[in-house]
């Protein structure tokens, strides 16, 4: 028996060349998708703070006028000409309790030039502010010496904290006092921790006075010396001691982000998490925390990919090789050698195919956890409600301004609603399901997309039975595939010059059809068989994953249904989504269901 024959230097230098190329490849991989991955979240936390920060101004300027209200009111006037009159304070209390339950204000009151509470909305409580001296408190300090203050604090009076505006009282040239607006934030905390958001707002001396998360008030972002501390905490603002213990720990800056580690009550770890703050009036920030886990998975994942794929090339120009020099010796030999090496051949070819295939699957299963794209039209339409409610509370169209941020609300639930569907069809789950009226499924559809319809010109027709049709599915998913049907037809009409856009509802046998048409340029025979596969996209690169139709289609598949595609390349195209109508009441079929 021979001794094995020692590797020749070429091929080890070869090989150590292949594993120093495939570690490069993986680490320059991980680096690329983390800098992609930070760059998405830059993106998505500044328009997430965008919206905080708008709905934040939006709560304070519905009652940024009440103190200069008040100092026009009359009950108010005659209080101040006479303090003591019984009847002029309870008619200005009793003017207070009633404006403060109509502006859906924390409370009202008035203070003489001395800080001493005259009258109050809560006149009649145990904790009444009437009698009770605020001098103290810099909202006034700043309102009797500029006209107007702001400050949030703890209630001196009540314990409850509330964010105060001040406008100096006057009347010809003689200050007689200040009125006061006490506005709750808690409604916003509610709404940010519901969110599913991280998100604080730090005051000018660096405390957490609003927060996500109720352990993280009355803490510093970061380190405060005990001097400072020792101020601030005599001044009582928050009614308690600050916890000087920082809620983040700052590590590294990664495209202008802070990477660092959260920190929970008694500094418990919380996580790694990257910070975006946006600089508010008055010297305040607002914060945002985002998970970096998920941002690093990503990137290994990307990493990891990257080195299979290089190995994959590796062994294919390996094989290719090898092959060549079987064919070589081959092509000397016998006639049946050179069919075993084309049947060998061939082979491999099969075998090659099949790893390309199976490669493109796993892709894909790793990409549906991750897909964002569905929400860019929700994120549009609340961008478009925002600049909306600006101008309304500018108008002092409060009311109008109130449906607006109902609308808002409406559309950030769905949103997330929509993020735990996604993740639920990647981990291959159905959504839960109902008798879904679907003309209203179309109308949230349509709305979400108004702005983009009237920025392009598009002329909508709408048509729709008169009775409403029902089918058991899951709205927020049938939103979803209805949205990306009408935002496909939007992106098809960009270069015609008719652009009409037909949305019908009706119903055929025992199915209800969607039927969404457009005037654009339609899709070629080639492609329409192509359509719903993963990854397939007719649009520019950049514009699109390939995967809206796809998604739609298993949807649809999964309500027991189908969807269905004519187009004629030039004049357009029509999708139908075909599902199983309902033939009872949603009420109903509820009571069924439950029997």
């Amino acid at each position: 028996m021979q001794p094995p024959r020692p590797v020749p230097l070429r091929h080890a230098l070869i090989a150590a060349f292949a594993l120093a190329a495939i570690a490069a490849a993986g680490w320059l991989a991980y680096v690329l998708a983390l800098d992609a991955g930070f760059a998405r979240m830059q993106r998505e936390g500044n328009d997430r703070l965008a919206l905080i920060a708008s709905t934040f101004d939006a709560t304070v300027a519905r009652y940024r006028y009440l103190p200069a209200v008040l100092s026009l009111a009359d009950p108010i006037r005659e209080l101040y000409r006479d303090p003591q009159d019984a009847a002029a304070i309870a008619a200005a209390n009793h003017y207070l309790k009633s404006l403060n339950q109509g502006a859906r204000s924390a409370e009202l009151y008035v203070l003489d030039s001395t800080g001493v509470a005259l009258a109050a909305s809560n006149f009649d409580q145990e904790s009444s502010f009437v009698g009770y001296n605020y001098a103290f408190r810099p909202y006034f300090v700043d309102a009797m010496r500029s006209g107007e203050g702001h400050y949030y604090a703890v209630g001196a009076t009540t314990g409850q904290p509330g964010y105060f505006l001040s406008h100096r009282i006057t009347e010809g040239g003689k200050t007689l006092g200040v009125a006061v607006v006490k506005i709750d934030l808690s409604a916003l905390e509610a709404d940010w921790a519901r969110a599913g958001d991280l998100v604080a707002m730090e005051d000018e001396n660096g405390v957490i006075f609003l927060a996500s998360r109720a352990d993280w008030k009355y803490r510093p972002l970061l380190p405060v010396p005990a001097e400072r501390l020792a101020e601030l905490n005599a001044a009582q603002q928050f009614g308690q001691a600050i916890d000087a213990a920082p809620i983040f720990v700052p590590k590294s800056s990664r495209r202008g982000i802070e990477i660092g580690h959260a920190r929970g009550r008694g500094n418990t770890e919380l996580g790694e998490y990257a910070l975006q703050i946006r600089p508010l009036d008055r010297g305040w920030k607002l914060l945002l925390f985002s998970d970096v886990v998920d941002a690093r998975r990503n990137a290994a994942t990307v990493a990891i990919a990257g080195m299979f794929a290089l190995i994959a090339l590796l062994l294919v120009v390996l094989v290719a090789y090898q092959r060549r020099q079987v064919v070589r010796a081959k092509l000397e030999a016998h006639d049946v050698l050179e069919r075993r090496v084309a049947e060998r051949t061939e082979e491999l070819r099969r075998t090659l195919e099949s790893l390309v295939q199976s490669a493109k699957l796993a892709s894909l299963g790793q990409a549906l956890a991750g897909v964002a794209h569905e929400i860019n039209q929700p994120l549009a339409a609340l961008i478009t409600y925002v600049a909306s409610s600006r101008v309304l509370l500018r108008r002092n169209e409060v009311d109008r301004a109130a449906e607006n941020l109902d609308l808002m609300s409406s559309i950030a639930e769905r949103m997330m609603a929509l993020i735990d569907h996604l993740r639920m069809f990647a981990r291959k789950e159905t959504g839960s399901r109902s008798a879904v009226a679907l003309a209203p499924v179309i109308d949230n559809a349509v709305r979400l997309l108004q702005y983009r319809i009237e920025h392009e010109h598009i002329e909508v027709v709408r048509i729709a039975p008169a009775e409403p049709l029902y089918s058991f599915a899951n709205p927020i998913r049938l939103e979803q595939v209805v949205v990306n049907l009408l935002s496909n037809a939007i992106d098809a009409m960009r270069e015609s010059e008719r652009r009409l856009l037909r949305v019908a509802l009706g119903s055929e046998a025992a199915n209800a059809v969607i039927e969404v048409t457009d005037t654009g340029a339609g899709i070629a025979a080639e492609h329409v068989k192509l359509l719903f596969d993963p990854f397939f996209t007719t649009k520019e690169v950049g514009e699109g994953l390939g995967l809206g139709l796809s998604i739609s289609y298993g949807i649809v598949r999964e309500f027991g249904g189908d969807i269905l595609v004519d187009s004629v390349p030039g004049r357009g195209s029509t999708f139908r989504v075909v599902i199983p109508l309902l033939d009872v009441a949603p009420a109903s079929q509820h009571r069924e269901l439950q029997a």
